[in-house]
C-alpha cells in the first residue's frame, strides 16, 4: 500500500501528462494488480487520463522471465530511450570497501574517563 499511496501522490502532479513510464524492478508482477489496488482504496486515485507505461530497468530486466524481457524492457517501449537508473546498486561491490568510513562512534556513557 505504501508504494501505491507513494506512486498515486507522485503521478498526481504530473499536470496534464498522458502518458507516464514508471520503471519498477517488479513491475511484472507488481502492474498486474495495480488499479484494482487503486479502486479497492478510497485514499488512492489517478488521473482519468494518464496512460502508464510499465517497464523494468535493464540492470533487472534480464534476469526476469524472457517474455517479461520484450514487454517491459525499456529496449523495446516506444519513447522510452536508453536509461540507466541503477547507478548505486552497480557501485555497490566498490563502496564496500569504504563503507568502514562511514561507521558511527559512539559513546555509551557520558562520563569522564580518567
Amino acid at each position: 500500500m505504501n508504494i501505491d499511496y507513494a506512486l498515486c501522490q507522485a503521478l498526481s502532479k504530473l499536470g496534464g501528462i498522458k502518458r507516464a513510464l514508471i520503471l519498477y524492478d517488479i513491475a511484472c508482477q507488481y502492474s498486474k494488480k495495480f488499479h484494482s489496488h487503486i479502486q479497492a482504496s478510497p485514499y488512492l486515485d489517478l488521473p482519468s487520463s494518464l496512460k502508464i507505461q510499465w517497464g523494468i530497468g535493464l540492470f533487472h530486466v534480464h534476469d526476469d522471465q524472457d517474455e517479461c524481457n520484450s514487454c517491459y524492457s525499456p529496449n523495446f517501449i516506444v519513447g522510452a530511450g536508453q536509461v540507466d537508473r541503477e547507478i548505486l546498486e552497480t557501485l555497490w561491490s566498490s563502496l564496500n570497501e569504504i563503507s568502514g568510513s562511514t561507521h558511527a562512534i559512539i559513546c555509551t556513557l557520558p562520563r569522564d574517563i580518567g
